[in-house]
């Protein structure tokens, strides 16, 4: 027993880490066997289509719908309805491959199981692999056995313009209501589990046993845990998880193709970008990825694409109209430094994000260790705040609060030491510039932490040497002119001139051709009135009839001068159709109304689609005639048949675009679509011919992108300004009452990290509360604990606390003068926002009369409880994942 006590007494660091990592691992175990495994069976579906306005007809005969998707299909879900009782008997889906007719998977199903209203999904018996371009025909048959009958859910007006649905053997004009399974996470998520699982014990293994040995010191230890941990938040919490981080990410990489534009041997320079526009490498996208709310599929994709390499050039770009965050790139360096090192190893687009992630987390993690190597008294406090989940959380990300965090935590580690350490004694110069750099930095970074920099001003005349008034008076200008320098000049801009201008003149001979077209065909004329019998007349003249001659018969509701009189017009004069569903009208009308599609680009999807191109359905007479119909409103060689052959004899020299060119850039098309509240535009030179589906794919990501981002309404522009605030102070207090009363427990919990990502990841309340237990103890001052006179005392204590407070009370001032009159409580405040003064309000606010025994002890007990408290809280996140 005596050597069995000795053994421990010699090994008792790694023992008791042993048992921690061990306990860890079993409760894992526990999680998996319980939480984890259940859920193999999670299914990823994608909404084809989920509009379910209407309900068919009683089914009788079956139904079929065609549709097509470059995605694997597991099994197809519709909304179902009865009619009558509730239906019984089987079911039975046949899918087959739209062209050619082949039965690629079958299912059969209980009609009984159905609820009505719901989707209901049909397993197929076997998954069929996804092929781009490929059109499916999906068929359900019944075979009741009762009364019941089934009804199908559909849209009122087809929403997939290209398929057909039918009922019964009627066609429909709408489309069913579709949900396909696309794939299941399977042994995936078991694995991934585990994976994070092990090495999180492994991790807490080492940081326990290094902690408990006392060998390592305390700064080396913080770095190597925050790079550990903090790579694994970035594996359970992937790219756009953190708050904000999509326009973190676009600032990034904007900044780093801006970089490569300067190394590409192309003549265009990117020049300076609009806050609400974007760049990035072509194939740096992944709509998976780019969700923004974590599920198990995110995991299981990123993981499939660690490996990938781009296809794109280290200097590929293409514009995205995405929003960055603002237009001080001081932040952002560190981060597109390593979406460039991504570009310029021809990285894909997942690893490139860890790249940049990497890197800031690194800094992150360097100066953290800085902080606490140089920090006189309070190292525990900067250690616990450095390993805290949201700190964490905003370090492994591309958030700019990673950076500014670790210059907060440095630049409030070196003040210390340079007020503090060796007293009487000028600060070796090392220590100086880096104070001087960590505070200027920070400054401007976020204006907000002004306070926190101006600490700088509290560090002795004697420490800084020679002439130390003109050296506080020198950094305090360097950062006042920072300030008002960067948050204010990078990225505020559009596009260099030089190149827009390029691109806009144009010098062809076709050019020229089309603008002699327009002055001839686009003369002064009477504005549209109702066809005149000289147009029949002029019919006649060029051979045709006036039954044949469908222009002129064109429905008198086309020529109304609205977007929906417009895609009617090009509907009828290119595709002579009348028959076009309302929905889809409506589709492109809201395009042209929202900007995101112009007059000219529309039109050429119509007058240049891949068929006409191919084998066009328009003699040269009527093409000249459509186009003058829908861009002028008028048919203009019927209303000069004299003119007509020498324009036919133009047309035919320079040819159908310049002729296009001519009228939809005319002045008159302009006055039109003016009054028709249109866009005329340009048309694509590069596109030719142009897919309509392509286009419509197209204004849906505008769409998208647009739906993701705020626009101000009206009643949001009149905000708390501080001249509002002066003569509505009742109002104003009420708000910040009403804020802490309300959002006080939100504040204190993401403060820590218990509402992580976009406040949609939950911890318990169990980890948040003892996480400010390790923060309380953290304060408590221990016996030999650094060289320096803490806690903070006299003066200090007070300039300190009022530091820490100034900041605090900016961050919500900041706030409330976003925050909208109509709202009930301040606008956008988190409790993360008080991070950077966390570590000095702990140590301004620490007790002075109650010390812990002994320095070492206490940081080796902090660092063991840090290391079990991440474990559980990596697992908490899974698992709140996981339950998604």
């Amino acid at each position: 027993m005596k050597a069995l006590s000795t053994l421990y007494s010699r090994h008792r660091a790694g023992v008791l880490a042993a048992l921690a990592a061990g306990l860890c691992l079993v409760l894992a175990a526990l999680l998996w066997l319980a939480q984890v495994r259940p859920n193999a069976a999670k299914s990823l579906s994608t909404r084809l289509s989920d509009d379910y306005t209407l309900q068919s007809d009683p089914i009788e005969n079956g139904v079929t719908q065609t549709f097509s998707t470059d995605e694997d299909l597991l099994a197809i879900g519709f909304v179902f309805g009865t009619a009558g009782d509730q239906p019984a008997g089987a079911l039975e889906l046949t899918l087959a491959d739209a062209d050619t007719g082949e039965v690629l998977a079958r299912s059969t199903g209980e009609m009984a199981n159905i609820i009505p209203g719901q989707y209901t999904a049909l397993g197929l018996d076997a998954p069929v692999a996804g092929v781009a371009g490929r059109r499916y025909l999906v068929t359900l048959a019944p075979a009741y056995s009762g009364e019941g009958r089934l009804t199908i859910g559909h849209s009122d007006g087809a929403t997939l313009w290209e398929d057909t649905l039918t009922v019964n053997g009627q066609a429909v004009d709408g489309t069913l209501a579709l949900l396909i399974t696309t794939r299941t996470i399977g042994g995936f998520l078991s694995r991934f589990f585990l994976a994070v699982a092990v090495a999180a014990a492994a991790l807490a293994f080492l940081g326990i046993r290094a902690a408990l040995r006392h060998k390592i010191a305390l700064h080396k230890l913080v770095f190597g845990l925050v790079l550990g941990f903090g790579l694994l938040y970035c594996a359970v919490l992937p790219p756009y998880a953190a708050p904000d981080e999509k326009y973190h990410i676009n600032q990034s990489f904007t900044l780093a193709c801006r970089w490569a534009n300067l190394f590409s041997e192309e003549d265009w320079r990117m020049g300076n970008v609009p806050i609400n526009t974007s760049y990035r490498r072509e194939h740096d996208q992944n709509a998976l990825l780019q969700n923004e709310n974590t599920t198990v599929f995110t995991w299981q994709e990123m993981t499939e694409n660690l490996l990938t390499l781009s296809p794109d050039a280290f200097d590929s770009h293409v514009e995205l109209a995405e929003y960055q965050t603002d237009r001080n790139p001081l932040l952002y360096l560190v981060s597109a430094a390593g979406v460039f090192l991504g570009f310029v190893l021809r990285l894909g687009f997942v690893p490139t994000l860890l790249l940049g992630r990497l890197a800031n987390l690194l800094l992150f993690a360097a100066l953290a260790a800085v902080a606490v190597r140089w920090a006189p008294f309070g190292r525990r406090v900067l250690a616990a705040a450095a390993l805290l989940p949201m700190t964490l959380h905003l370090a492994a990300s591309f958030s700019r609060d990673s950076v500014l965090l670790g210059l907060a935590f440095a630049f409030t580690g070196l003040c210390l030491r340079a007020i503090f350490g060796d007293e009487g004694k000028p600060m070796a110069a090392p220590l100086a510039l880096g104070l001087a750099l960590c505070g200027v930095l920070l400054a401007p970074a976020k204006v907000v932490y002004l306070p926190l920099a101006a600490l700088f001003l509290l560090v002795p005349a004697v420490r800084l040497g020679r002439r130390p008034a003109l050296k506080k008076a020198a950094y305090a200008l360097a950062c006042l002119a920072l300030v008002f320098l960067l948050n204010g000049a990078m990225l505020a801009g559009q596009l260099s001139p030089e190149s827009a201008q390029a691109e806009a003149e144009t010098t062809s001979a076709e050019t020229v051709a089309a603008e002699t077209v327009a002055a001839e065909t686009v003369a002064a004329a009477p504005q549209h009135a109702a066809p005149e019998p000289e147009t029949t007349a002029a019919a006649a003249d060029t051979g045709e009839t006036a039954a044949d001659d469908y222009l002129a018969a064109m429905p008198e509701d086309y020529y109304e001068r609205t977007p929906e009189g417009f895609v009617k017009r090009l509907y009828y004069c290119v595709e002579r159709r009348t028959d076009v569903a309302e929905s889809e009208i409506a589709f492109w009308a809201q395009a042209l109304r929202e900007g995101d599609v112009t007059a000219a680009l529309l039109g050429q999807s119509f007058f240049f689609s891949p068929a006409e191109m191919e084998s066009t359905s328009l003699t040269d007479e009527e093409f000249i005639r459509a186009a003058a119909l829908c861009y002028l409103d008028r048919d203009t060689l019927r209303e000069k048949p004299d003119e007509a052959a020498g324009t036919l004899e133009l047309f035919a020299e320079i040819g159908r675009v310049a002729f296009f060119k001519g009228y939809y850039s005319s002045e008159e098309c302009a006055n039109l679509m003016a009054e028709s509240g249109i866009q005329p535009g340009m048309e694509d030179a590069a596109r030719y011919p142009l897919d309509r589906s392509e286009l419509a794919a197209e204004v849906e990501a505008a769409r998208a992108v647009r739906a993701t981002q705020s626009t101000a309404a009206p009643e949001d522009e009149i905000t708390f300004t501080p001249g509002y605030i002066l003569t509505h102070i009742p109002a104003t207090v009420l708000l910040v009452v009403r804020t802490l009363a309300a959002e006080t427990d939100d504040a204190l919990r993401g403060l820590v990290g218990g509402l992580l990502s976009y406040n949609s990841l939950e911890l318990g309340w169990g980890w948040v509360i003892a996480l400010y237990l390790l923060l309380a103890f953290a304060a408590l001052p221990a016996e030999g604990e650094g060289e320096g006179s803490g806690p903070l005392a006299g003066r200090y204590r007070v300039l300190c606390l009022l530091a820490a407070l100034c900041c605090c009370a900016l961050v919500l001032a900041g706030c409330i003068v976003w925050t909208p009159t109509y709202y009930e409580t301040v606008y956008g405040f988190q409790g993360r926002y008080l991070l950077p003064v966390l570590p000095l309000a702990l140590l301004a606010g620490a007790p002075r009369g109650i010390r812990l025994p002994g320095g070492r002890e206490a940081e080796g007990q902090l660092v063991t409880a840090l290391c079990l408290v991440q474990v559980g809280v990596l697992l908490n996140i899974m698992l709140a994942v996981i339950a998604r």
